[in-house]
C-alpha cells in the first residue's frame, strides 16, 4: 500500500474514533447526570400592611424545594401575618400564619413559576425585614 493510501486509512480511523468518543461522552453511557441545585437567597423589607412576593421558576423536571425564612422587626414584634408558597397554577404548596420564622419542604412536579408570598398585615404592624434561604434539588 502506498504511503498516501496509508495516511488516508489512518485519517479515517482517527476521525471515526473521535466521532465515537464525542457521542459517548455526550450521552454519558445512559447514566443520568446529577443536576446542581438551584439556590434562592433573598433579603428584603416589607412595609406595614403590605405583601411581598419572591418568584422562582422550576425547570422542566421534578424535584424538592426546601428551605427556611425568618422575619425581624422593631419593638420585639417579628411576626408576619402570613407565608404562602404556590405552584404555577396558584395551588398552595405550604403556608403558615402569624409566625416570625418557618421552614418548608415540598415536592415540585410542575415546571414554571412558583411564588413565595410574605404578608405583613394586621393591627399595629411595623415594617419587617425578611430573609429567605431556599434550594431546589432536581430528582
Amino acid at each position: 500500500m502506498k504511503k498516501s493510501g496509508m495516511l488516508l486509512v489512518f485519517a479515517v480511523v482517527v476521525s471515526v474514533g473521535i466521532g465515537v468518543k464525542l457521542s459517548t461522552s455526550e450521552e454519558a453511557s445512559g447514566v443520568p447526570q446529577a443536576s446542581t441545585p438551584t439556590r434562592i437567597n433573598k433579603e428584603f423589607d416589607i412595609a406595614a400592611g403590605s405583601v411581598e412576593s419572591v418568584s422562582f421558576t422550576a425547570p422542566g423536571r421534578p424535584g424538592t424545594l426546601s428551605g427556611k425564612w425568618r422575619a425581624s422587626g422593631k419593638g420585639g414584634n417579628n411576626a408576619l401575618s402570613g407565608f404562602t408558597l404556590t405552584d404555577p397554577s396558584d395551588a398552595v404548596l405550604d403556608s403558615a400564619f402569624k409566625g416570625s420564622s418557618g421552614s418548608f419542604q415540598v415536592k415540585v412536579s410542575a415546571a414554571g413559576k412558583h411564588t413565595f408570598f410574605f404578608e405583613n398585615a394586621g393591627n399595629k404592624q411595623t415594617p419587617r425585614h425578611v430573609t429567605l434561604d431556599a434550594e431546589f434539588t432536581p430528582d
